[in-house]
């Protein structure tokens, strides 16, 4: 759960401007209160899916080379999305839009729910949620940076979902405070440079690096398991 904050913090310090111009979509009419209202789309498919299939989803963790099926499954995903922006970006490069206003100008309703699915779908063990998530947004027709922003901001009332939900469990833990601290603040720095560096990343390059990966790992580990 600490992990879990730590990840949170780093993201809503990354994206303090666009989570700012939400809170005030919150209690003004504008752009702002459509990008609250797609957040909140995007999230419920991954919410409800989440709690009613939880057992089935535990269970699933149980098959190791099914995962490493899966994770080449996010390969082949990421092969596809990116195949695509990359032709339609050949054919009619769009404009880049930044902040909560770009978004909700790319952003459609059907864009929104394609990724709460994705993220939802993203449970399963080897689905990697960041690249189902950035890859549903690119096909429907967002920009690498744009999806990636779309991706990481909608994650955070998961994240917060999830910590809440954990509270119980680190409860019963005995842990010590110089390690919690220790743990806290390594995953909150690692989470920020990852962040950054993924959104930097993919407005140079695409996702074909990440997508080998995926394919290379998913494919050893399968037959290793076979």
């Amino acid at each position: 759960m600490l992990l879990h904050a730590a990840t949170v913090l780093a993201l809503v310090v990354y994206f303090r401007r666009e989570l700012i111009e939400t809170a005030i979509g919150m209690v003004q009419p504008g752009p702002q209160r459509r990008f609250v209202w797609l957040l909140v789309v995007a999230t419920l498919p991954a919410a409800v899916i989440g709690v009613v299939f939880e057992d089935w989803f535990e269970r699933a963790f149980g098959n190791p080379y099914r995962i490493a099926i899966q994770l080449i499954g996010t390969g082949l995903i990421l092969i596809g999305a990116e195949a695509m922006v990359r032709k339609r970006t050949s054919s009619a490069p769009k404009e880049v839009l930044t902040g909560v206003e770009g978004l909700t100008r790319q952003v459609s309703w059907r864009a929104a729910v394609g990724v709460g699915f994705a993220q939802a779908a993203a449970i399963l063990p080897g689905i990697s949620r960041s690249g189902s998530t950035i890859s549903a947004g690119m096909l429907a027709g967002l920009s690498r940076a744009q999806a990636a922003r779309f991706s990481f901001l909608m994650s955070i009332p998961i994240l917060v979902g999830t910590s809440a939900f954990q509270v119980p469990q680190l409860a019963g833990e005995q842990v010590g405070g110089g390690a919690l601290a220790a743990g806290f603040l390594a995953a909150g720095v690692s989470s920020y440079l990852s962040i950054a560096g993924m959104i930097a990343f993919l407005q140079r390059r695409g996702l074909v690096g990440f997508a080998a990966y995926c394919i290379v790992a998913g494919g050893i580990s399968a037959l290793i398991l076979a």
